[in-house]
């Protein structure tokens, strides 16, 4: 199989990368980097139409950030996913029409208000005014593969991952920003909210077998995430314990921490695959562990 990833040495991309190759011992992968420049239509399209017929096209390539981060970039971040989002649409349209199509959606694409995330409820309300600038192009994304299968008999899909940590993260998403920051200040570790804010914590090796498990579903939006859902207060005594941490750990309830539950819920992948039991997912514990380890 010939696979076509967007965002392939990124977190996720290169994880995926090495997972393909041991569940596809002949997979031939074209992962461009930094090199090519997705939000330039000529660049976007000209990658699509060089890169030959393909199997699958693996949408990855994004410019994210946490919500802070979001909120201060809202316009760059917003036309930067908006030009990827549409050139790789056209390229894959134009140029890669047998090609499958896999989509990667997030919890930020939800509304703001649902706290057990089902797909029924993924147009149903405002986002999260911080990040919804980021979801709307989430939106946006499914809504033309759904376009492109209905005009043109074309097959994609669109997948909702969880909260995806492990090793080799350089982003400042929830756990590897903890981590730099207990390192960096052994003595203090503030954190906003009270610690009660629940998310759906997955280890990366457990969310590309997820990815793996559903390149060829056929069917509307789809979450993937594990459908387990921890604390932020979990996560933080966590890898106090395993680091360890002995500084102060102080909860500022008075900032808040954004939307403040998150479950995931996974019954239409169970229904269409068995996910996630088809894998056995590693414990918080135990991803924490495996991405210290790697980080050491």
């Amino acid at each position: 199989m010939r696979y076509l990833l967007t965002g392939g040495s990124g977190f996720i991309g290169r994880h995926l990368s090495r997972r393909l190759r041991v569940h596809d011992r002949a997979a031939e992968i074209i992962a461009p980097g930094r090199e090519v420049d997705l939000t330039v239509r000529e660049q976007a399209l000209a990658l699509f139409e060089q890169a030959g017929p393909v199997d699958y096209v693996i949408h990855l390539a994004d410019v994210g950030g946490n919500a802070r981060w979001a909120a201060e970039h809202a316009i760059s971040q917003l036309l930067a996913n908006s030009y990827m989002a549409t050139h790789v649409i056209e390229g894959w349209t134009t140029f890669q029409r047998s090609a499958r199509l896999v989509g990667m959606s997030s919890l930020w694409a939800y509304p703001e208000r649902v706290e057990i995330v089902r797909e029924e409820n993924y147009w149903d309300g405002q986002l999260h005014a911080p990040t919804q600038t980021y979801g709307l192009v989430k939106k946006l994304f499914g809504a033309a593969i759904d376009a492109a299968r209905r005009q043109m008999g074309m097959k994609g899909s669109m997948l909702v991952l969880g909260n995806v940590f492990g090793p080799d993260d350089p982003s400042d998403r929830v756990i590897p920003s903890l981590m730099r920051r207990m390192r960096s200040n052994p003595e203090l570790l503030e954190i906003h909210g009270d610690g009660s804010e629940t998310r759906d914590f997955i280890f990366i090796d457990d969310q590309v077998d997820g990815i793996i498990t559903h390149l060829d579903y056929d069917g509307d939006l789809l979450n993937i995430g594990s459908g387990v859902s921890y604390t932020i207060r979990e996560v933080v005594e966590e890898l106090a314990r395993l680091m360890p941490y002995t500084g102060r750990i102080v909860f500022n309830a008075a900032s808040g921490a954004g939307v403040k539950q998150r479950q995931i819920d996974v019954s239409r992948a169970t229904a269409a695959t068995g996910w996630p039991s088809t894998i056995r997912l590693h414990s918080l514990g135990e991803g924490l562990r495996l991405t210290l380890a790697a980080s050491n």
